[in-house]
């Protein structure tokens, strides 16, 4: 009997150029685990696109065209990072792998499972100076969580076996898994690299082009009502959200059985001994059950913006202490620095980032410190100065029962520092940037974004996130407080490295992986750092977005660090505002109108609460400018901590 194997081949493509092969094989590997990919065009990645556009006809995934590479890499981060699925970016070879590298940086330190697809010369090219050739294998080293170069070369694309067939499809799925993967460093970016060779387009057989074109896909043909709905419910496994959101996707009989599993942990809290004056400091995207804790314990939650403290879930438990960084700041000898003072004992979740009286909270000699850390922690290793603790027992026997009514004077002294501050911010006769933020942040109904500088930390400061204080003062004449926390949905971001690059076109991945509005709100040069964003290509469908720039004309941030005391140095001013200021004066509007982008320019509140809303009923991208003066900011806040230190 003959025992040798005949050629196994589920689609018949053999008399195509070997490149489209190549790529149909890579997209079956990526279309198992991704549903979005982002295309940077280009003539060396151009299997992938014909590949790409083959694929999307069926169904199996969308794909989104961007002219700067590095906006189409921070919209597949955005993607990424909100679904916590991976998500691609296609490039060219050359300096367009190059621009991939910032958004490489944040999706490693933040786990973000982004995957960088980049087309390559074939080996032969390297080295003779071919044109956009440079080594592209390891670029990204010590960036992301594993890579693989595929040369066309070297593919065997003619097996015998069925294994033999599927090798690059095989290779390409379990790179996807290592995007993924919960052990070691976590989730994070891949890198894989294709060297292609000529030709790198569909050839023409027998008078027929693309043969091969509806056959290819391992998925079923979908129409567009199949694949609208199927792209708008695609999401993860239970099991592989975020902890922080596990909360929000509860129904009321899960509410229940939430607040019933928190009074378990307060009767097993009252088995502890010793009670203890500590707080839970939750940072970017901390583990809720810290939350929860913190609740059964009677700790202080001073919680970040992005930490999931304020997702649905707080409709279970209490929410976090307003104003928390006023009272960690405040003079020892007043109310709220009594209570800093009598700190002990701080659990950590997540990663804070955002103020300076936090970590010195941290560093204190006489504060014991414990980090929560359920899995890996992207962001640190072995150096971390604070013991990290993965088993949420043991975290629970260190920080101990609080003292009787602890929580409830850290809440009313936050509450009472949050009522002045408002009241102060009120006062001023100008509109400022710290109460512009506060009340996007209070009043919006999508999800949010914050841009990585000022603009959190003006959230981080003054705005009420649980809407348990705001009353009426929402953006919306008449709506409820509890609505505000409840129909805007999370809020994110990039606080891997804190760039203000790519801010506006992570906001627009987050849209399309929502398939809904999204509102960013960013500083004006956050804004024009990722300018290209508004840049979508004729025939593309533009996310939907709306942009909220702070525009003081230059960067805020500085004034509040120590090169704000520099600047009021007697012949100093001038230096620090042009070394650090990087004063502007672009014409947002002329720059929206130039991108085809709807600009609209709010004096105050009310003209700020109209724009943004009924978000349901428009599409596209928006420009929103509010103009402020940054002049007075440093005064500004040593009037907030005034007024925070009387109280």
């Amino acid at each position: 009997m003959d025992s040798s194997r005949r050629p196994f081949r589920e689609f018949d493509d053999s008399q195509d150029a070997v490149s489209l092969r190549l790529a149909r094989r890579v997209i079956r590997g990526l279309s198992l685990s991704m549903r979005h990919v982002v295309l940077a065009p280009g003539s060396r990645s151009a299997p992938l696109a014909y590949a790409l556009a083959e694929a999307e006809e069926l169904g199996a995934l969308r794909v989104h065209v961007r002219i700067d590479e590095r906006s189409a890499a921070f919209t597949a981060l955005g993607i990424a990072m909100d679904s916590g699925s991976p998500a691609g970016v296609v490039t060219t070879s050359g300096t367009a792998t190059g621009n991939l590298l910032p958004a490489m940086m944040e999706a490693d330190l933040a786990g973000v499972p982004l995957v960088a697809i980049t087309a390559d010369r074939p080996e032969e090219l390297h080295g003779t100076g071919a044109n956009q050739t440079t080594v592209q294998q390891g670029m990204f080293a010590s960036r992301v969580r594993d890579e693989i170069h595929l040369e066309q070369s070297e593919t065997r694309l003619e097996p015998e076996s069925r294994d033999d067939m599927l090798s690059a499809e095989t290779q390409v799925a379990l790179l996807m898994r290592q995007a993924v993967e919960t052990r070691g460093s976590g989730p994070g970016p891949v890198h894989l690299n294709i060297g292609f060779a000529d030709p790198l387009v569909p050839q023409v057989v027998d008078g027929v082009a693309d043969p091969a074109q509806q056959r290819w896909a391992r998925r079923p043909i979908l129409d567009e009502a199949q694949r609208r709905r199927m792209h708008r419910d695609a999401g993860r496994p239970l099991e592989q959200l975020h902890s922080h959101e596990l909360l929000g996707r509860l129904g009321e009989e899960e509410r229940q059985a939430a607040r019933e599993q928190i009074r378990r942990g307060l009767a097993a809290a009252q088995q502890l001994d010793v009670e203890v004056p500590g707080a839970v400091v939750m940072g970017h995207d901390a583990p809720s059950e810290a939350f929860t804790l913190a609740a059964e314990l009677g700790q202080p939650v001073l919680a970040e913006p992005t930490s999931g403290a304020f997702d649905e879930r707080t409709a279970a438990v209490d929410g976090a202490v307003p104003a928390h960084r006023m009272l960690l700041q405040a003079p020892p000898s007043s109310p709220a620095g009594w209570l800093a003072r009598r700190i002990r004992r701080v659990v950590v979740a997540g990663r804070p980032t955002l103020s300076r009286p936090v970590q010195q909270l941290l560093r204190r000699a006489d504060v014991e410190v414990v980090q929560y850390a359920p899995a890996p922690l992207p962001w640190s290793d072995e150096r971390l100065p604070r013991r990290a603790e993965a088993d949420l027992e043991a975290v629970r026997r260190f920080l101990g029962r609080a003292p009787q009514d602890w929580r409830d004077a850290w809440m009313a002294a936050g509450t009472t520092a949050w009522e002045s501050m408002r009241a102060s911010l009120e006062a001023e006769p100008r509109l400022t940037s710290v109460r512009t933020a506060a009340a996007v942040a209070e009043g919006v109904r999508t999800p949010l974004l914050l841009g990585s500088s000022s603009v959190i930390r003006d959230v981080d400061l003054a705005a009420d996130l649980s809407g348990v204080l705001v009353g009426s003062q929402g953006m919306e004449p008449g709506a409820a407080a509890s609505d505000a926390s409840s129909g805007r949905g999370p809020i994110r971001a990039m606080r891997g490295l804190s760039g203000i690059d790519g801010n506006v076109s992570a906001a627009s991945g987050i849209a399309i992986a929502r398939d809904r509005r999204v509102t960013a709100l960013v500083g004006d040069l956050t804004f024009l750092h990722d300018l290209n964003a508004l840049l979508i290509p004729a025939g593309e469908q533009a996310p939907s977005v709306d942009v909220v720039v702070v525009n003081d004309g230059g960067g805020a941030i500085f004034d509040q660090l120590e090169h704000g005391e520099v600047g009021r140095r007697p012949g100093r001013a001038a230096r620090v505002e042009r070394l650090f200021g990087t004063p502007q004066a672009a014409d947002l509007q002329q720059l929206a109108a130039g991108h085809g982008v709807e600009h609209r320019l709010v004096e105050d509140l009310d003209q700020l609460a109209a724009a943004l809303a009924h978000p349901d009923d428009r599409l596209g991208l928006r420009v929103i400018e509010v103009r402020t003066d940054r002049s007075g900011l440093r005064d500004l806040h040593a009037r907030l901590a005034a007024v925070v230190a009387e109280g």
